[in-house]
Parts: C-alpha cells; structure tokens; sequence
C-alpha cells in the first residue's frame, strides 16, 4: 500500500564539475587536435527526515554530454540546480500481532522421532512464527498423554491411539498434524538369541517374529504406542504375548539400550536411535515395523493439541503449524542442512547409527501430513488386536482428528500437501 508523506522534502543538488582538460601547446608547434571530453556528474541528495537527516552521494556518468576543447582549460564550471520534490514512499508492512500466547510448551521423549520439531527450533521456524517453545523431554506416550491431559503442555507428539483412547475417556485431544508413514518402531534380537533359532537379517519378517518365542523382550511402558504396536504385531503371528513370551516394560530407550547391551534382556521394541545402535551388533536381527503389510500408509502419529487450546489460542495453534510446515518444506529441499541439525542434536552417536537414524526419520517426512479414513482405521485396529473386526468409525475419527487447521495453514502458506 502505497502512503503519500507530504511532510517529505527531497533536496537535489545537482553540481557538474570536474571537467578539467589540460592540452600542451607550444609556440613552435602546431596545435592539439579538438578533445572530447565526458561529464561526469556529482548527485547529492538530502532527505530530512523527523529527528534524522539521511544524505547520499552518487557519481555517475552522463551519456552524451561532452566538451570539445582546444585549448587548455583550468576553469571548474559548476551550475547549481535546486529544486523541492513531494516523494512516494511505499509504507512497509505492519508488524504481525502479538499471539495471544508466544510461551508454549512441548512435550517431547528424546530419540530422532522429533526430528521435525528440531528443524522448527533450530533452523528458526518457530521463532519466524513469534513463538518461543519450551521443550521438556519426558518418557515416552504414556508421560506425553499425561502432560497434555493436565494442561501443562500445549503440544506434543502421541500415537494415534492415545487420542482414541483420550476421547473415549471423554478428554479433547486433537490430532492436527498427521504423519501416514509405517511406524518408526523396530524390534531388535540379540545375536545369540538369532543364532538359536537360525534366523539373519535376510530371514523373512515372519520368521524373526517367531524367533521371539521363549524370549525376554524389552518393552517401553504398558499401552505406549511402541508396545502396544509390538504385543498387536506379536498377536496377529499368533504369539501369545501372555504366555510364549516373557515382557519387561523398562519404559524408554535409555533403559532398553543398556539391558539390551548387558543381555539382562533377549530382544526390545523402541524407535531410533537406540534400536539402530543396537543393531550395529554383528549378528543382530533387526524388525523394520515399517514393512508390515497390516500397518502400511496407517495415521500412526500426530502433533495433539486440545480442543480447549484451539479455541482459546487459534492463532498459537496456526503459528505452530505454518512452523512445521515451513520446516518440513525446507527440510524436504535441503536433506544435508536437516542432517546437520540432527547431528548437532545426537553429538555422540556412532555415525553408522546416525546415518541410519535419521534417514529413517527423514524419510519419513515425505509421505501426506493428511489424515485419511484408512488410515485412521488402520491406527484403531493396534487398539482392537483380537477383537471381532467392526466397521470403519468416520465419527470416532471426526472426534479424534483433523486436517481443517493444517489445511488452513498450508493455504496461507502456499504450500501443497495433498
């Protein structure tokens, strides 16, 4: 928008000077041929402005303007022009408004499943947003619920089932930003549990869910997402977790690793990067959950708000979305800069788990951030393992998430996530 300042006044002094040509000529000799000479012009202009006075100088050639001389010149001819100018001046952009709340917390359970949120904090998304986030690490969904059940935060990262589970116990989560990938969850069995049963890396995924039987298997806390995946997975090869197997629910990687690593424990369930550093055993075998046929293209995850959140601060929970978003789009055109960010977040780690680790996450941007019907259902069915098949439940799915405020966000945006 344009806004006229009549108050503005520009002074333009325009000085020519500078055309100084000396030419030898002696009696004896005959005299100098014509000279051409170009003008170089001196353009001072002062524009006063209230409480500051703002001057620039600029040289410049101007074309076509020349003297011819035949004689020697000392003279400095100089024209002084003066002339008050009424200027345009195009008004910049209003700053956005305050956010009816800037201070946000996040809840957060360590490991490279966060990738994306490290990307919005550390690359600046977040703060572009004017938000100001607050992480605190807790361990694992079962923590997370809780911490978004009681109001101490505002976002987190949960299970699609946790919000099933949230809403049918008559809490308001919402789900608002989906990820459609296979879960990020691995099962890792120890070398000489593999050997026992003759099984390696390139056995089929039903044959290492078999070798788990008679084995101690880590797990993280009871109805987490990681072990409520694993004991569904488990059920549905026609193990039965109650009694051919032997869980322990140490509760989160950095219990599991170590367990794993001390042999107290045969196997364990968890995500990167634990399970990849697990895996740089040799000998170890590892599940990729992300093949299972049951679970491909499932809404496994979401960011969860409340729908209390939403409608007290719309404009935080849309803040916090064109940040992921932004941080997803650039992410996505810029693998070795998001790779740098990882790092310098997992300073310690071995580089073969890292590399491991984050392509595993990264790749796992790339799929629809969008919640579908199938989707959805495919999140329900870890709830329902042994429970006669129902029908798909478009309400419960209307209760629990929504692609309306991401939607909204990518528009303003301009970004495609379809």
């Amino acid at each position: 928008m344009a806004r006229r300042f009549g108050g503005f006044r520009g002074l333009l002094v325009l000085g020519v000077a500078l055309a100084l040509v000396a030419v030898a000529c002696g009696d004896e000799e005959p005299a100098a041929p014509p000279e051409t000479v170009v003008v170089t012009s001196i353009v001072e202009v002062e524009v006063e402005v209230p409480g500051e006075t703002v001057t620039e100088i600029v040289e410049v050639e101007v074309p076509g303007e020349t003297i011819t001389v035949t004689s020697i010149v000392t003279e400095v001819v100089t024209e002084v022009v003066t002339e008050t100018v009424e200027v345009e001046v195009t008004a910049p952009p209003a700053p956005p408004a305050p956010l009816s709340e800037s201070k946000v917390r996040w809840a957060g359970f360590g490991g490279m499943a966060e990738l994306l949120f490290f990307v919005a904090e550390d690359a600046g998304f977040f703060e572009a947003e004017g938000l100001e986030l607050e992480r605190i690490e807790l361990g694992g969904g079962v923590d997370l619920f809780s911490a978004l059940a009681s109001g101490s935060v505002a976002f987190t990262q949960l299970g699609t089932q946790h919000g099933i589970r949230a809403v049918t116990r008559g809490l308001d989560f919402r789900g608002i930003f989906g990820f459609s990938h296979g879960p990020n969850e691995f099962g890792v069995i120890s070398p000489e549990a593999a050997a026992a049963a003759g099984i390696t890396q390139d056995s089929t995924v039903d044959e290492k869910f078999e070798a788990l039987r008679g084995l101690v298997i880590g797990t993280g806390r009871p109805g987490s997402t990681t072990t409520t995946l694993a004991i569904g997975a488990m059920e549905q090869r026609g193990i039965d977790t109650s009694s051919e197997v032997e869980l322990v629910p140490l509760g989160r990687g950095s219990a599991l690793l170590p367990a794993f690593q001390a042999r107290e424990i045969d196997a364990f369930f968890w995500i990167p990067p634990e399970t990849q550093i697990a895996a740089l055993e040799p000998g170890a075998v590892t599940i990729d959950f992300r093949v299972l046929s049951e679970l491909e293209a499932v809404n496994w995850a979401s960011y969860f708000t409340t729908d209390s959140y939403i409608l007290e601060h719309p404009d935080t929970v849309q803040a916090f979305l064109r940040a992921v978003l932004n941080a997803r789009e650039w992410a996505l055109a810029n693998e070795d800069d998001a790779r740098a960010i990882a790092r310098a977040r997992f300073p310690d780690l071995e580089q073969a788990a890292f590399d491991a680790s984050f392509q595993i996450d990264y790749d796992s941007l790339k799929p629809s951030i969008l919640f579908s019907e199938d989707g959805f259902e495919k999140g329900r069915y870890i709830l329902n393992i042994g429970k006669p098949e129902e029908e798909h439940n478009t309400t419960l799915m209307t209760a629990v998430v929504t692609n309306e405020l991401v939607i909204q966000a990518a528009t303003d945006l301009g970004i495609d996530i379809k």
